[in-house]
């Protein structure tokens, strides 16, 4: 009974995870954090290329074209999975569920590096990387690390299956797994240690190398605009001391990254397993934290969601708990309700300790759902009705960092408009014409105002000239 256990409660937190994530962004209306808005503005390019039948183009965006700072892979995925149902906001839960993907395959991926742990232990431990608090977190935002999140998992669990069986195809599979690492998000090369830790050398390696190419165009072609963004990087936190770069990945670690309850967990299960038949598992988990901790902590340039990809390092350790000592499957319940908590419970927010690295309003990944309206569904439906030649927004308020990292209020309403299937000029200036619809946040005398529960304020609608 006791070995059937890890088994049956991963399968319980898989089902969990999937029920409560989807309840989550099924309740949330917050505008998304400025990061978040740009990604999604790549992704929509992308779905304008599938509107337009334009499939060449948009393998030239992922492949090669300059798309930012970042790589096009996730943004393509997005755009593919937006195309195939049917358009509309990406605040739709169809379209954000996108999202979950990306934990679920880096669970998948537990089950070929932990294998050696047994299959119950190892279903546990990929059933605990969703509900690691970040990786959670990330797994409702449309944020590349999420999906570097995967890329990293599947490229490890590429290696442990070519350490089994050192062939042309586990090595092929390893070098196909990197180059879509690279154009997940150019910093994936910092997650490789662990890749290299368990990699075994044999002539049929170097047929990795081809398949790793896949991202040698886009590499070329932005060559000059990376190098300038890692000496960007390197003048980061400047003005901070030796010792906050030093303790800024491990404060992270044992707050938003982690917590305090999956820390020890782990540290728990690490020395339940030590001593056993598992420590490999355990040097492994630790190689990929650890490891890839100490190569993050050498970059200036530091964010708390940089820490997601080598998280699941910590799964790995806990199947190795998990094999070595099943009575303890049932304290994963533990941290799994730590993270449901900061993930419903109002005003619960576990905020990164407040370092220079960041300037400006911190970013928040696990937090409860806000369901507060933003104003902005009134509006499309008073746009189709008057059907204005141009929009004309008076006084729009800014959003303060207590309740997003994004920007102001007017600078959503275009967006919104567009992927509701209404698009026509926005001025926030000048005299109103007759044509257009003004919403006006400035006149307090007006009939029927549109509150704005988000902001707890409220706007006018009129047209020009009344």
């Amino acid at each position: 009974m006791i070995t059937k256990l890890p088994q049956r409660l991963g399968i319980a937190l898989v089902l969990g995870f999937l029920a409560l994530t989807l309840s989550w962004i099924q309740n949330d209306q917050l505008l998304r954090d400025g990061d978040e808005e740009g990604h999604v503005g790549a992704a929509e390019l992308f779905l304008q290329d599938f509107h337009e039948g334009d499939f060449p183009k948009a393998a030239h965006r992922l492949f090669i074209a300059d798309m930012g700072d970042y790589p096009s892979l996730y943004p393509a995925l997005v755009g593919t999975w937006w195309y195939t149902n049917g358009s509309g906001l990406p605040s739709d839960p169809r379209i954000r569920s996108i999202n979950l993907l990306f934990p679920l395959l880096a669970g998948l991926a537990l089950l070929v590096i932990a294998r050696d742990a047994g299959r119950g232990p190892a279903l546990l431990a990929g059933a605990c990387v969703l509900h690691l608090p970040l990786v959670a977190g990330l797994s409702r935002h449309f944020m590349p690390e999420g999906a570097l999140v995967a890329a990293v998992a599947l490229a490890v669990a590429a290696a442990s299956q070519q350490r089994r069986r050192p062939n042309p195809r586990s090595a092929m599979i390893l070098g196909l797994a990197i180059g879509l690492g690279l154009l997940t998000k150019q910093t994936f090369i910092f997650y490789l240690l662990p890749v290299l830790w368990l990699v075994q050398w044999k002539p049929s390696l170097l047929l990795a190398l081809p398949c790793a190419a896949l991202a040698l165009p886009w590499i070329l072609n932005n060559a000059s605009d990376q190098w300038a963004y890692s000496a960007a990087s390197v003048t980061q936190g400047g003005s901070v001391t030796l010792l906050d770069h030093l303790l800024f990945y491990p404060r992270v670690l044992a707050s938003s990254g982690l917590g305090w309850a999956w820390c020890g967990l782990v540290l728990g299960a690490a020395a339940i397993a030590w001593r056993s038949r598992y420590r490999r598992l355990v040097l492994l988990g630790c190689v990929w934290v650890l490891g890839t901790l100490v190569l993050l902590t050498m970059v200036p340039k530091k964010y708390d969601r940089l820490l997601a990809p080598l998280l699941p390092g910590a799964a790995v350790v806990i199947a190795a708990g998990v094999a070595a000592r099943p009575r303890l499957s049932p304290f994963v319940l533990v941290p799994v309700a730590w993270t449901t908590w900061f993930s419903w419970a109002p005003g619960s927010v576990v905020h990164t300790p407040s370092t220079e690295f960041q300037p400006g309003c911190p970013q928040v990944w696990l937090r409860p759902p806000d369901a507060r309206d933003p104003g902005l569904n009134a509006l499309v439906s008073a746009v189709k009705t008057h059907q204005p030649e141009r929009l004309l927004i008076l006084g729009a308020p800014e959003i303060p960092c207590e309740i997003q990292t994004t920007f102001g209020w007017g600078n959503h309403v275009g967006p919104y408009l567009r992927r509701s299937g209404v698009d026509l000029p926005i001025a926030t200036e000048g005299e109103p014409s007759r044509s257009d619809l003004l919403v006006d946040f400035q006149s307090g005398n007006e009939q029927n105002p549109v509150v704005v529960e988000l902001l707890d304020t409220q706007y006018f609608l009129r047209r020009g000239g009344e």
